[in-house]
């Protein structure tokens, strides 16, 4: 008997080590990629409005970013079903990297131009659409089911953690440096990630049988490939319950926070662009704060009505942040306003994660692993693709309509919203994530 404990407990301490292995090198691995891009895209946003002093052409670049997000996320999810996930995530970082070197020793022999730029930014972005899906698919296989909270809300973190350092390091070093070292490190940082990615193992908590995964010389048609995902999401009311409440969040909170704040912040308020740059600050702390804690701590059994809650306090914020917008006397000190939208955009960050990191683990654990890959790349064409929808009406409308109407009717929509999470009995969270 005692030979068996000790056999067993040997087991359990190899296991719990391979987890944090995992865990670290893929934590490392996401970091070092995040920082990397994050920091190149700063710096040639930087660079293109230098380069042309046109935000047109500034805007062409987001935009050209954006397009491969909203249409190929289908593809991507197929694919990343069908295909062994590490060997593609490996293969997308080397890919990545190429490119970034490519552009790099084509502009030494013939000078940066915008045509290159447009070019290589949409093939980042279309390859970045395959990575992210068969990536973020594999989180369940990488970690026992009891890590699933962990890991997701330290993918939150290091995400969280690349939007603060990457706009400081790239502002500081713009003006000191060559472009050509931002395509350096971001190629660099492409290829470290596929390194630490090869020693990661992707098959820890896979629960499906090898023999199961089809051959990928058989693949099914993709229009089958699509309707198998349909029909499940057809059948999965609490995840298509969710869903509706994510594309709620997207849609309003993105228009609220790309547009709309920083309108007011820096037109009708006239504050200085460093103060824009602490309330930025703020709203990631406060994601890294949460994320943290969620990670850290034993996994708690959150209840749909917890979650409605939360939900509701975001449109409360949201409300919040545009009153300074009304020149109401007490929030005319600029002391007064830094601490009042400090505040408001730590706690903003902190409730975010801790809404979207459940609905997420719920998702995962309710998603069969064969489908995982085409269920992230679907959601990632919906929440791609309704954020810009949001945020070309947003900006077609806030010359002609106050911007605290804007946030008000925003806020308003979300607690409507939260109002009727608390009372939807589909969007079971406690069923979803624990089967209860």
């Amino acid at each position: 008997m005692d030979y068996l404990e000790n056999v067993q407990g040997g087991k359990n301490k190899k296991n719990t080590y391979a987890e944090k292995l995992n865990i670290t090198l893929y934590l490392t691995s996401k970091t070092i990629s995040l920082l990397g891009t994050s920091i190149y895209n700063f710096a040639l946003s930087l660079f293109i409005l230098k380069m042309t002093g046109s935000g047109a052409s500034f805007a062409l670049n987001v935009l050209i970013g954006m397009l491969p997000r909203i249409v190929l996320g289908p593809f991507a999810g197929v694919l990343a079903d069908r295909m062994d996930r590490k060997k593609l995530t490996i293969a997308f970082d080397i890919l990545s990297g190429l490119i970034v070197a490519g552009l790099l020793g084509y502009s030494e022999m013939a000078g940066f131009k915008i045509l290159q730029i447009y070019i290589v930014s949409f093939l980042l972005s279309a390859i970045n659409v395959f990575y992210d899906t068969s990536l973020l698919s594999s989180l369940p296989d990488l970690v026992d089911d009891r890590s699933l909270v962990k890991i997701n809300s330290f993918t939150s973190t290091a995400g969280a953690i690349a939007g603060v350092i990457s706009p400081i390091i790239a502002g500081v070093i713009f003006g000191m440096v060559s472009i050509y070292l931002f395509l350096i490190l971001n190629a660099a940082s492409f290829f470290i990630s596929a390194a630490l990615e090869f020693f990661i193992n992707f098959h820890f908590n896979q629960k499906k049988d090898s023999s199961a995964i089809p051959d990928k010389k058989n693949l099914k048609n993709l229009k089958q490939e699509i309707s198998e995902i349909i029909s499940f999401l057809k059948q999965q009311k609490v995840i298509c319950s969710l869903l509706k409440y994510v594309l709620i969040i997207n849609l309003f909170l993105n228009a609220c926070l790309s547009v709309v704040y920083p309108y007011i912040i820096n037109t009708v308020l006239k504050m200085n662009s460093t103060y824009f740059g602490i309330f930025e600050g703020c709203y990631f702390s406060g994601m890294i704060v949460c994320s943290i804690i969620l990670g850290s701590r034993k996994e708690s059994r959150k209840t749909t009505k917890e979650l409605a809650a939360q939900l509701a306090l975001i449109g409360i914020i949201v409300i919040m942040v545009g009153l300074p917008a009304l020149g109401l006397p007490v929030l005319n000190l600029t002391v007064v306003l830094v601490a009042y939208n400090s505040i408001l955009l730590l706690g903003l960050g902190v409730v975010l994660v801790a809404i979207n990191t459940p609905i997420l683990v719920a998702l995962q654990r309710l998603t069969p692993e064969e489908l995982r890959g085409r269920l992230t790349g679907i959601l990632g064409t919906l929440a791609n693709g309704i954020a810009p929808l949001g945020i070309i009406i947003t900006g077609l409308t806030i010359d002609r309509i106050h911007p605290f109407i804007i946030l008000s009717v925003s806020g308003l929509v979300i607690i409507l919203s939260a109002a009727f999470m608390y009372r939807d009995k589909k969007a079971n969270l406690m069923q979803a994530v624990h089967g209860l």
